[in-house]
């Protein structure tokens, strides 16, 4: 089903199937989007300090600890008392139960490696961006241990009623998106709800959910985009379909924003992500490393299929070499991966990764033309600038990044394959 969907997202807004002058000239009035990747507005930017990345340094560990795995909270954090706590389980079943926090805990639990990542992953990267959501980084992502029990064997338990097709999960945070007044929901069908993978957790890495990721209890939908694993969950409501709510417009892939055939976005792509080797500058970020043999670290993900190969570039994505993959961490987890690179000239370097899945799935080419109109999906390859310098290892020495830092203002004074690996896609390093 994942490689299916993948097919279709690219028939629909992929580079070679929809590209943003096509886009132009269905909404040339169009003012939602951005001209360039530089011109960040004060409600992205406010948007970027409620709603943080991933700490990408934290790639060389086998779990995203939980202060650094990435959160999206479209409203407000519902403080929720977990012993007032309660999830009400209504409509099409045999037994309407509200169930208490103890309730579901008392159930079989069990725990998964899930890696998340939220749909806009690699938004920053656009030529054009859509204003009215975060500006991701390609670092919208984290791999935890998540606890909780099955969502299929509880609903065996109040009985689906024939005739049952869809299920919605309502979180305890209102507010107003696309001028529309609502919850966030999310729906799955039956079939997709009774897989057996999905849980209600309680723990993400062996502790209490915090309340920024959905105490006391939310909802993970292994192998999907972020949006589907509503947190601080507080009814599931089985229905004959038809629902569709403001979280499931918002969360498709168009052509336009009147697009009359959005793609519902779904399962996860394949994506290789690297640990930035070296030290950062604290402003620009720019890696700064002594020459000489670097083992680059990472991990390469493709929802519920296999992984096939990674490949690095330590010349801007022109060229790859094969990197030494490793085994997932679970059915749902992520795959380590490494590259022995040898750094011995001194000078600037852009690298870069990009992965293969068991199925053919790759990675969108680094393209300048990519559009789709909430710039959602995009898998475009991280870049990470670097500079190979023996300075680093001098503790009191100095490193001249004048010329690093003025490019954040003023990008022509950097060569563009340069200025590309280190602010094409803040986040990245």
């Amino acid at each position: 089903r994942a490689v299916e969907h993948r097919k279709k997202v690219l028939e629909h807004v992929g580079a070679e199937a929809f590209t943003v002058d096509d886009f132009h000239k269905q909404e040339p009035g169009d003012w939602k989007h951005t001209t360039g990747r530089s011109d960040v507005t004060p409600a992205e930017l406010q948007l970027g300090k409620r709603c943080h990345g991933a700490h990408v340094e934290t790639l060389s560990a086998d779990i995203t600890p939980a202060g650094s795995h990435y959160l999206l909270i479209h409203f407000d954090v519902p403080l929720i008392d977990p012993s007032a706590y309660r999830l009400k389980i209504h409509g099409l079943v045999d037994k309407e139960v509200s169930l208490s926090l103890a309730d579901i805990k008392r159930r079989k639990a069990q725990t998964a490696s899930v890696l998340m990542a939220c749909a806009g992953n690699g938004r920053m990267g656009l030529t054009e961006r859509f204003t009215s959501h975060v500006p991701w980084g390609p670092d919208a992502f984290g791999c935890a241990d998540w606890t909780g029990c099955s969502l299929a064997e509880l609903l065996q338990e109040v009985g689906v009623k024939d005739g049952a097709a869809q299920v919605i999960f309502t979180g305890a945070d209102k507010g107003v998106e696309w001028n529309t007044v609502d919850y966030f929901r999310r729906s799955l069908t039956v079939e997709q709800a009774m897989t057996g993978h999905v849980m209600l957790c309680w723990q993400m890495n062996g502790a209490d959910l915090l309340p920024c990721h959905g105490a006391p209890v939310r909802i993970i939908v292994p192998g999907w985009y972020g949006m589907a694993s509503v947190k601080w969950l507080t009814s599931i409501e089985i229905t004959s379909g038809g629902w569709w709510g403001t979280e499931m417009d918002v969360y498709c892939y168009r052509r336009s924003r009147l697009d009359p055939t959005p793609l519902p976005i779904e399962q996860l792509p394949v994506r290789a992500m690297m640990a930035p080797p070296g030290h950062p500058d604290f402003y620009s970020r720019t890696r700064l490393l002594a020459p000489g043999v670097v083992r680059v670290r990472g991990k390469v993900w493709a929802g519920a299929v296999d992984i096939d190969y990674v490949e690095f570039s330590s010349d801007g994505a022109k060229t790859w070499q094969r990197a030494e993959v490793g085994d997932k961490s679970g059915a749902f987890g992520w795959a380590a991966w490494h590259f022995d690179w040898d750094a011995k000239t001194e000078g600037s370097y852009v690298l870069s990764c990009r992965g293969v899945d068991a199925a053919g799935r790759t990675q969108d080419p680094l393209c300048d033309d990519q559009f789709n109109y909430t710039g959602m999906g995009t898998t475009q390859p991280q870049l990470v600038y670097v500079r190979v310098t023996a300075d680093i290892e001098t503790v009191g020495g100095s490193i001249n990044l004048e010329v690093e830092e003025e490019a954040a203002k003023k990008p022509e004074v950097m060569e563009k394959a340069q200025w590309d690996g280190l602010y094409r896609a803040p986040g990245s390093q």
